[in-house]
């Protein structure tokens, strides 16, 4: 693949732009979301950026104060935004999965109990059960011939970056092969059945992962590689999270799964991203087509070893020159005069408490023995009506008023004492919550009237629920909520915004670059410095 001299190529593109407008008819739209990319790191490192990533802040309208305005910042519900312009809560999406009063279990956010897997060992995932249309699903209502494809580690990742209308939504299985279910198709293509044909992931068994840049790069922004909280996924007999790394003592089964751990899964799902624009003929004709990339190794990666880490500092040097090698191949094929891009994510991460207590940060984790201990007694004290999932307690459908009074009180005395939760709440007191703040804001934006649980726990600030080792997200702190926007094109010239704005905007944006209709239930607004 031919390489491009980023440096002399934006030198010709700034001296022939004369504003920073994008295309009102582009013929393909690039959505990219990286699991777990929060801004704080995206700002740190940005200048370190020499590939795909440099070339869209240098072409782009870069959003530096952006946030999901929502509370359970996880994958499902932050995908679900980027597309619908919805908050999650209302909408019905709670969050990767939660408990059903009705079925008396919990259920997957894309699952689909009538459809079947297609193509692969994992189950079957869909758009099912979700009612909130997408981007995408606009697309198709204003010119049918619209094609709209995404491709990402996770199932929950394609399915809500496709949509409901997808032509192809289509995930790993974690055992060697991309697949889909036959909501989307009966069978899987056949460059689909040739490219599942041709990965070999046990070749990367002789492959090491050592560190791509100089040691600076590593001592500038980061800690010390082997830093106390992280998780070792590749040493079973010695603890030592450091780089370099191998999958060299791994089995054929556990190379499938962990490849998912290492920054060459996602130069691979790149690689599908490109062949899905060759063989599905994405941006050749008239019509708009969307081709939505979820980079799913990010969260992997991150959650064992924390924004600070090398592991994480080095994927996304890794990451800027896949997204390199991508966009010359977008180029070659289209042109990029005809792409609009687009990038964000569907969450941050809180830093190791580990780290942040060195910075002399009161930061803790949540005991998760004692925790779920202290869930037993309240679910054996209300024998068994009650039912604790995810974030929160449920109660049955037929609770008086006595039941759920008595019931929150013994929740609150069963849980005293607990440094690393700040506080527990009705859903009734989050529902009349009026201030404007950012906590009152996305606690707000995370409940269904019906659907939610009846008491919830907030965690404390930098104290973390992932015990005993590694990172997470999920709360609606900064850390967490905060995530770049960027709109790239190549006619754009540089430019930072400060001002706060919403991942709920992306969608509404992306509608009125390409001229539809937004619908009536969607909750973000244009993003104006991109249309104007």
């Amino acid at each position: 693949m031919k390489r491009i001299n980023w440096l002399l190529l934006a030198a010709f593109l700034l001296s022939s732009c004369t504003n920073n407008q994008f295309p009102s008819n582009p013929r393909l739209v690039v959505l990219i979301a990286v699991d777990q990319l929060p801004g704080e790191l995206f700002q740190r490192i940005r200048h370190e950026f020499t590939g795909g990533l440099k070339w869209l802040l240098d072409h782009g309208i870069d959003y530096t104060n952006a946030h999901h305005e929502h509370a359970n910042t996880v994958t499902g519900t932050g995908h679900f935004v980027l597309t619908s312009g919805q908050y999650p809560g209302p909408a019905g999406v709670l969050g990767n999965s939660w408990y059903v009063r009705e079925l008396g279990r919990s259920i997957n956010c894309v699952e689909d109990s009538l459809a079947k897997p297609v193509g692969g060992n994992g189950k079957a995932r869909s758009y099912n059960q979700t009612n909130a249309s997408t981007i995408g699903d606009w697309m198709k209502v204003v010119d049918p011939n619209s094609k709209v494809f995404s491709v990402a580690g996770k199932d929950r990742s394609a399915v809500f970056l496709g949509g409901k209308n997808a032509d192809l939504a289509i995930y790993y299985d974690y055992e060697g092969s991309f697949m889909t279910s036959d909501y989307y198709t009966d069978e899987l293509p056949n460059w689909l059945l040739d490219f599942n044909s041709q990965l070999d992931f046990l070749s990367y068994q002789d492959s090491v992962w050592s560190h791509i840049a100089e040691p600076e790069y590593y001592e500038k922004y980061g800690t010390a590689d082997h830093h106390e909280g992280e998780i070792d996924l590749f040493d079973d007999e010695n603890y030592s999270p450091t780089l370099p790394v191998s999958l060299s003592s791994r089995s054929m089964n556990e190379t499938n799964n962990y490849i998912c751990a290492t920054p060459w899964f996602d130069r691979t799902v790149f690689e599908m991203a490109v062949r899905i624009a060759e063989e599905e003929k994405l941006g050749v004709d008239e019509s708009i087509d969307l081709l939505s990339i979820g980079i799913s190794t990010a969260d992997w990666i991150g959650h064992s070893h924390g924004p600070h880490s090398h592991e994480v500092l080095d994927y996304f040097i890794r990451l800027d020159k896949y997204l390199e090698n991508f966009i010359i191949s977008i180029e070659n094929r289209i042109g990029l005069e005809h792409v609009v891009f687009v990038l964000s994510s569907d969450h941050g991460v809180g830093p190791l408490p580990e780290y942040l207590v060195k910075q002399g940060i009161d930061a803790g984790r949540l005991d998760r023995n004692d925790f779920k201990n202290r869930i037993e007694s309240v679910e054996e004290w209300s024998k068994g009506r009650i039912k604790f999932y995810g974030d929160g307690f449920y109660f049955p459908e037929k609770f008086s008023a006595k039941e759920r009074a008595e019931s929150f009180e013994m929740i609150l005395k069963s849980f005293q004492g607990i440094k690393a939760i700040e506080k527990w709440m009705t859903k009734e007191e989050i529902l009349s919550l009026e201030s404007d703040d950012p906590l009152s804001r996305r606690m707000r934006n995370m409940i269904h009237p019906e659907n939610s649980a009846d008491v919830f726990f907030v965690m404390r600030e930098y104290y973390s629920e992932r015990f005993p080792l590694g990172a997470t997200h999920g709360t609606p702190h900064d850390y967490d909520s905060h995530v770049p926007i960027l709109f790239s094109h190549v006619n754009v010239i540089r430019e930072s915004v400060e001002r706060p704005v919403a991942t709920v905007d992306i969608a509404p944006t992306i509608a009125k670059i390409l001229d539809i209709s937004i619908p009536e239930k969607v909750d973000g607004t244009v993003l104006y410095e991109v249309i104007e």
